[in-house]
């Protein structure tokens, strides 16, 4: 069932809408640490954009699995989530973990909005529950700067004895994950061995999309992440990989593995202002 945008979620894009213009298009919204840690310092538009890059990393995750082979010993969802986890943890550069933060968030938000029952939940499901999803990114990022990440891991209460399997687990995932990219990356000037990644934002057919569209172009996530995909060599037969952000009938977003593409479906971008609303985000 699609998720329509209700009147005060309506309201809420068009004001993130606002902001995003007012603060230029390609500036990103940061929480200097340890004010991340604390959930009240997180505002809507870090809630929508962090998990809307979670989103778009954990189906680049997805990509990279299928682009260049890589074996996965275990769920692939769980991996690609870990791959977005990794590629958003702080790394003393650009990343500080608050966009990381904001899709734990976000997990947990979802959790606790869902109507179904215990009996209700698809135990069977390719995907983790969201709790479980959620504190694992808390857990990854713990582990990958416990200095910083404490205050986030006390305030969730992952116990001493989590907290330190949560360092080998994130070493791991991280030496993982760079060993099999390590190899990928692009070598020529210009990249010129890298990813071709064609952007296609597709006007909105439905008058409950129009905000969340706006939104994603001002956001400029499509471009963030066509940037980041370049950086990686593109292995033979597949050149591109192409992104899409389109009505797509419900919230969704996924990787394409016939025509090696990432969509992103502005019911979702509706879904998760909604459900960041309701969890008291403004």
């Amino acid at each position: 069932m699609p998720i329509l945008l209700g009147r005060i979620a309506a309201t809420v894009l068009l004001c993130l809408c606002g902001a995003v213009h007012a603060q230029g298009a390609v500036e990103r919204i940061r929480l200097a640490p340890p004010q991340a840690m604390f959930r009240d310092s997180i505002t809507l538009n870090q809630f929508v954009g962090g998990t809307l890059r979670f989103v778009l990393l954990h189906e680049i995750g997805h990509g990279f699995v299928d682009l260049y082979g890589i074996p996965v010993l275990g769920r692939e969802e769980d991996a690609a989530d870990r791959f977005a986890t990794w590629w958003m943890a702080p790394d003393g550069e650009g990343q500080d973990g608050t966009d990381a933060i904001a899709a734990m968030e976000w997990w947990l938000a979802s959790a606790k909005s869902s109507e179904l029952n215990r009996e209700q939940i698809a135990w069977w499901d390719e995907h983790g529950i969201d709790e479980q999803r959620g504190y694992q990114i808390a857990c990854l990022l713990y582990g990958s700067d416990p200095e910083t990440m404490g205050p986030l891991a006390g305030r969730l209460g992952l116990p001493t004895t989590r907290r330190e399997s949560c360092l080998p687990e994130a070493q791991e995932n991280a030496a993982s994950w760079s060993a099999f990219l390590r190899g990928q990356a692009s070598t020529l000037t210009h990249q010129l061995d890298g990813f071709l990644v064609p952007k296609n934002y597709v006007d909105a057919e439905s008058a409950d999309t129009v905000d969340a569209g706006k939104l994603v172009r001002e956001m400029q996530l499509l471009e963030e992440l066509a940037g980041m995909l370049g950086q990686f060599k593109f292995p033979e037969g597949s050149v591109m990989v192409r992104m899409y952000a389109k009505d797509c009938g419900m919230a969704n977003a996924y990787w394409d593995p016939n025509e090696k593409s990432i969509v992103l479906c502005y019911e979702l971008v509706n879904h998760i202002a909604n459900v960041g609303y309701a969890a008291g985000f403004r």
